[in-house]
Parts: C-alpha cells; structure tokens; sequence
C-alpha cells in the first residue's frame, strides 16, 4: 500500500509538472529569437514603481534587470558565471535565487546601496523567495523534500515554518502572513492552500479537497489561487482572518496565475482563446478585462493598481508591459 501511495503522488507530481509546462511552453517566446535582442523578460514582479524580472540571455542562463516606470530607467545586474531566477521586490529589497557551481541559493540587492549579500547558503537546493519588509519566505530542501523557510532581515531569526510530508512550494508572504501549495496530504489532495501567521506562529489550512489548489498569492488577510474545484481552473479568493472563500471566476475554459494586491487580483484568462489579463475588485465584485490583443498575455503581478504583464507573440521577442487597473 505504501509503494502504491508513492506511485499515485509521483503520477499527480508528473501531471502537475506536465499541465505547467503546457502552459509555460505556450506563453514563452521562440527560441531562436532569444538572441536578436538585450531585453527579454520573464517573470516579472513589482512593487510600488519599481519592476525586476529575469531577462532571459538563452535557455540555461539569465541575469536580472531593475526598471523604473516613473523614470523609464532600466539597471541590468549581471553576475560572471551565475544564473539568477525568481525575482521578487519590495521597497529597496531585491531576492532572488543564484545557482553557483550547481547549487541553489537565496540572495538579495540593496537597491540604495547597491550591496548584494546571499541571504542563505547550505549545500541544499533553496529556491522561490518573496520578500516582504523584514521577512524572506523560500523553499528549502534541506530535509530531503521542499518545505517552507522563513528568515528575518533584521535579526537573522531563522524559522523552518512547514516541513510536512510530501511537497511544500510556491510560497508567497505579505505583512503578517505566510501561503504556500501543500502537497502532505499526497495524491488524494492534489495540492492544498495553507497558511501561516507570523506573529502567532500559528498554521492554518486554507483548503481541505480532492481539487487542485495551485499557485497562491497573498495581500493583507486576503489570499488567492487557483483550483480545479468545479472541473477546471478558476480562481478563489478567501479572508484568512473570517475564512470566508469566494469563487472569483467560473468560466469554463482556464484561469491561471492570479496575484494579489490590497482588493485586486489579477491573473491569465483564455476565454477567449488567446491567454489574456484579467482583473477583479473584491470590494466592488467586478470583473474586468485588461489586456485586449490577439497575442499570449502572461505572469501578471500587481501593486496598488499598476498591472505588470509578459505579451508574448510567437516567433518574436517578450515585451514587457506597464498598465494601470481600471477604476470602471
């Protein structure tokens, strides 16, 4: 019965991974347009007016690029022989993970001071921070499976916050909490929203269902993911402080990707056969359109209202795209 157990959670692994690289595989621009160009983003995050994302050189390597909405400035930081992944900003900290001679790593960039320091370092894979004011959140594998690891800027507190069976990752942090995917609960679960409350230490599971429940975000005591609940993925909202869950889209065709900020979510839509952005107020219960093109829209992220997205036209490069999000 074990064996089987095993044998059931690595198919539903190989089906998650498999549905993400469908998904990826669609949205990335040609590779043999990687090399026409200096700027070609991916994964873009912002906070306030202040943008960083991966800017892909070639399928095995990429370096980081600040940009400037206000100014229209863009700062490139490269390191000689390393690949950086997985930016996330917030005020004048920068995080992101650095392979080095085959190992993962966590560091950050002072963006005032220019000082790049490595947050963590050990001889085991950590991938995945968020950042947000004093605290770092990444995945750590340093007992032989990814858990949740939480370090503090100020006084290097250093807290293993999940080390559940099985699979926890994708993590994303703001303020007082802390959200990730779960996997302790195998194949049965296909994957679980839980959470964590910084100043309590207190963990809380968001969902509980044979669904899966990817790819959460969190803004205040509001958190955001997607899930297979009603046969394909929508988006839920709930308040981690209530418990109250709402059902953000039930469109038939896919909902991926959401991010959060204050009352907005954002993520990829392909109701209309192409991978557009859409938007939604929690306060206002309105749904809205914000990107309208023929091409492949993706990896939204949000900040107040500003809207940052990936156009990707096959055969041609990624451009990165600055919008704001509708007042009606």
């Amino acid at each position: 019965m074990v064996l089987q157990k095993k044998h059931s959670i690595l198919a539903e692994r190989i089906i998650v991974f498999l549905l993400i690289f469908a998904i990826i595989y669609q949205l990335l621009p040609d590779p043999d347009s990687l090399n026409t160009i200096s700027i070609k983003p991916v994964f873009p995050a912002i906070d306030e007016d202040r943008i960083v994302f991966e800017n892909h050189q070639d399928w095995t390597y990429s370096d980081l690029v600040i940009w400037n909405n206000t100014s229209g400035i863009y700062m490139p930081f490269q390191g000689i022989g390393v690949t950086r992944y997985k930016p996330d900003i917030d005020g004048e900290i920068i995080v992101w993970q650095e392979k080095i001679d085959s190992i993962w790593d966590i560091y950050m960039k002072n963006i005032s001071s220019d000082k790049i320091t490595p947050v963590y370092q050990s001889q085991f894979r950590k991938t995945s921070p968020r950042v947000s004011g004093d605290w770092i959140v990444f995945v750590d594998e340093n007992f032989g499976n990814e858990d949740i690891h939480l370090v503090s800027l100020s006084n290097h507190e250093d807290r293993m916050i999940c080390q559940a069976e099985d699979i926890q990752w994708q993590p994303d942090i703001d303020g007082d909490w802390v959200v990730w995917e779960d996997w302790r609960n195998g194949a049965l679960s296909r994957g679980d929203i839980f959470a964590y409350h910084i100043p309590t230490g207190k963990e809380i599971q968001v969902t509980d269902s044979p669904w899966g429940d990817w790819f959460p975000s969190v803004s205040g005591e509001w958190v955001v993911w997607q899930s297979q609940k009603i046969g394909n993925f929508d988006i839920f909202a709930s308040n981690l402080t209530s418990g109250i869950v709402i059902p953000i889209t039930t469109d038939p065709s896919r909902q991926w990707l959401p991010r959060i900020s204050g009352d907005l979510i954002v993520w990829i839509d392909e109701r209309n056969g192409n991978w557009d952005i859409y938007g939604y107020n929690i306060t206002q219960k309105k749904e809205y359109r914000i990107s309208t093109g023929t091409e492949h829209d993706s990896w939204p992220d949000i900040s107040n209202r500003t809207v940052v997205y990936i156009s990707n036209i096959r055969q041609k490069d990624p451009v990165l795209q600055v919008t704001e999000f509708p007042d009606t």
